[in-house]
């Protein structure tokens, strides 16, 4: 591998672990976040017979973020649930044409998703906000596009990475 595109791949790693790290942290905020609702919601339905008007909006949108986030983050760290029967049976050559194969599916799809988020999916023939506080769905749909959008970047980093043959900067697997 040519030296300027090892350090084109090594510098695009560090942006997406960089990403990542934003990722994490933004799921990790809506999670509490939502745990922390959830319960306040309980103990004012249950305890004080007085449940709090919205909890469905906020829990929608708090799930929205760390469901993109989550995706984003395991599309990093390798963490989405696989099943690997096709090495097994057919060994390292069909599994890396069939692991493009899905990667090229990935960045297909996430480029369509993406934009379907970013230009369309809060028309203005649609009620894109939440059904008691009238909260605008607009911007959790461009997070989630933005999170998708990163699985993208990461499927494609993953299709360059595999062109090449190289170890991924970043896999500790791949090192030993």
């Amino acid at each position: 591998m040519k030296s300027h595109s090892a350090a084109l791949l090594i510098w695009f790693d560090k942006i997406l672990g960089k990403l990542s790290g934003f990722f994490v942290a933004t799921g990790a905020i809506a999670i509490l976040l939502l745990v922390i609702l959830t319960l306040i919601a309980v103990v004012m339905r249950y305890f004080f017979n007085n449940p709090i008007s919205g909890t469905e909006d906020l829990s929608a949108i708090l799930l929205t973020v760390f469901a993109g986030a989550s995706v984003a983050y395991g599309a990093r760290h390798k963490s989405h649930v696989s099943v690997d029967i096709i090495s097994r049976i057919f060994g390292p050559n069909l599994t890396r044409f069939t692991d493009q194969l899905m990667r090229a599916i990935v960045v297909f799809t996430g480029v369509l998703a993406t934009y379907a988020l970013f230009a369309k999916a809060c028309g203005p023939e649609k009620a894109c906000i939440t059904g008691n506080f009238n909260i605008s769905y607009r911007p959790f749909y461009y997070a989630l596009a933005a999170a998708i959008g990163y699985l993208t970047l990461v499927a494609i980093y993953q299709f360059w990475i595999n062109l090449v043959k190289a170890p991924e900067p970043h896999d500790e697997e791949a090192a030993e």
